[in-house]
């Protein structure tokens, strides 16, 4: 026998299936050498920068100068309020994209017309942050830019062989519980 679902359990469906591909589409592999982040990347608190882990210490340990400093936050502050208004309407168009989703017919001509949108959005939010990093590079000198890079290289290994710790201890954790009778695994709440 075959259930039907009745109709506004396909909607949520739909729409938990469009939330999804949203966030996959914001989850971007990190940018190499030399390529500029992700506008989101601008969105961060205080510290954020999009040129990397740009913060006190590195640039310390890089031998930037307290005025360098000034300057280079000076630069992403301005990138930064230049992007506001495009977070504003990139959130606009993700939820109508949303709601073309959940139509009940999707149109594929007003689908691919808002990809489109929101594909410029992105591209106007990269220049601006390329340009950021130009002129932020233009600040730095080339042995203080290459320095840094050294040291985001060793901070990128350092999360990477944390990162692996951490999923051995999980791992290790799980074997454990399910070996041992007195801390079993829970079961699923929908098995209960």
């Amino acid at each position: 026998m075959v259930k039907s679902f009745s109709r506004p359990l396909k909607l949520m469906g739909l729409a938990a299936m469009v939330s999804l591909a949203a966030l996959s589409a914001q989850a971007q592999p990190a940018p190499g050498p030399g390529m500029p982040p992700p506008p989101h990347e601008m969105r961060g608190g205080p510290g954020h920068h999009p040129m990397g882990m740009l913060d006190g210490r590195l640039l310390k340990d890089a031998g930037v100068t307290d005025a360098q400093r000034a300057q280079i936050k000076q630069i992403f502050d301005a990138a930064r309020n230049d992007l506001k208004s495009q977070h504003d309407t990139e959130r606009q168009l993700h939820e109508q994209m949303q709601a073309l989703f959940v139509a009940p017919t999707v149109d594929a001509n007003a689908v691919e017309k808002l990809r489109q949108q929101m594909s410029a959005q992105r591209e106007v939010a990269s220049k601006r942050l390329s340009l950021a990093m130009i002129d932020a590079s233009r600040v730095l000198s080339p042995e203080q830019r290459a320095k840094i890079a050294e040291l985001m290289k060793q901070r990128r290994e350092q999360m990477k062989a944390h990162m692996k710790d951490r999923m051995e201890h999980w791992k290790d954790r799980k074997q454990n519980q399910q070996a041992n009778p007195d801390n079993p695994v829970p079961k699923p709440f929908t098995d209960r």
